[in-house]
């Protein structure tokens, strides 16, 4: 598993990760196993972009964490 989980996630929960990591949707249909046109049906739903912008969130936390020596709360 790596540092974010990515391993135990479904397809569309590391899409999400790939995504908030700035992965293109083209890169991430193939990665994850489904199609480039799936990835941008997912993007368009609300609950998505939710799970994305919490990605982003703790992965933000984290690198903050890292760079100022606080562990992650």
């Amino acid at each position: 598993m790596d540092a974010v989980g990515r391993d135990e996630l479904r397809p569309r929960g590391r899409a999400a990760v790939l995504l908030a990591m700035g992965r293109s949707t083209e890169e991430i249909g193939p990665a994850v196993g489904v199609s480039g046109r799936t990835v941008r049906r997912w993007r368009a739903r609300p609950e998505f972009h939710a799970d994305v912008v919490r990605v982003r969130r703790r992965l933000l936390d984290g690198a903050t964490a890292a760079l100022t020596g606080r562990g992650v709360r």
